[in-house]
């Protein structure tokens, strides 16, 4: 299977992992809080094929899907075979489950059961162990950017186009996309706060400033570019579906990354 990278050339991550913390309780125990990644939207081989050209590969989009769906075919067949494989991303793994009575009793599929567990590699595991998290406030019904970009548009696995990533010196319309983020309420925190991460450097969007208001996208003018480096939106508002205003302002925040595009990748 893969080895483990060494740290200076684990990749770089558009901004830290935000965990959302909901209560939970089981019966006779004391509360205790979840942890949820809140969204994360998944890419298709497709779309692998379609990085792997525009980063790095010299074969064509069509090649890599070829080439991918006939290696999968083969793992299938050999799996069928009878045997483990080692995939680079893990290794399969065939158990036995379920309790035979005596060492002569037959395999009985009512209730004994092949399994295909998947093994990850220790890159793998090395990714999971090394994501920057950062625990964030949760309110029922608060608000839930999923996405902060450039376009009107939601992301949709479109070509050319990175997920939660604007490039340097953007003077344009800037738009959060997600659900409950209408901006809106009489508190003076309500508001869209930009803030980077590693850095005092802030601003605030007054709710006026803010000229497409919706429940699944706003948008807003910034006072100036935003360096390059990691950054976190977060959306303040009182507001509801039902439009009876929360007393206080609740919170939802999400990560993305402002780019330098005279850097590498």
């Amino acid at each position: 299977m893969d080895k483990e990278l060494p740290e200076s050339q684990m990749p770089v991550r558009p901004g830290k992992l935000l965990v959302n913390l909901t209560k939970s309780q089981l019966p006779g125990q004391e509360p205790f809080y979840k942890g949820t990644l809140p969204y994360h939207p998944t890419l298709t081989i497709d779309d692998i094929a379609k990085r792997a050209v525009e980063n790095r590969s010299s074969y064509s989009h069509g090649t890599l899907i070829a080439g991918f769906t006939t290696m999968i075919e083969e793992i299938y067949g050999a799996l069928e075979d009878g045997f483990n494989v080692d995939f680079g991303l893990g290794r399969t793994e065939m158990t036995v489950n379920g309790r035979f009575k005596t060492p002569y009793e037959k395999f009985d599929r009512e209730r004994h059961a092949i399994r295909i567990n998947l093994r990850p590699s220790p890159r793998l595991n090395q990714l999971a162990g090394w994501f920057p998290v950062e625990v964030t406030q949760f309110f029922p019904n608060a608000p839930l950017p999923n996405e902060i970009s450039i376009r009107n548009e939601r992301f949709e696995r479109e070509e050319g186009r990175e997920f939660c990533v604007i490039p340097a010196n953007y003077t344009l319309p800037l738009f959060i996309h997600g659900q409950r983020i209408k901006v809106m309420g009489d508190d003076p925190a309500v508001g869209i706060v930009i803030r980077q991460e590693d850095s005092d450097k802030r601003y605030f969007i007054e709710p006026r400033m803010v000229f497409i208001n919706e429940s699944t996208r706003i948008a807003f003018m910034l006072p100036e570019a935003l360096a390059p480096g990691k950054w976190v939106a977060e959306v303040h508002s009182q507001f509801s579906p039902n439009y009876i205003l929360y007393k206080t302002p609740r919170v939802g925040t999400v990560s993305f990354t402002v780019r330098n595009s005279t850097l590498p990748g």
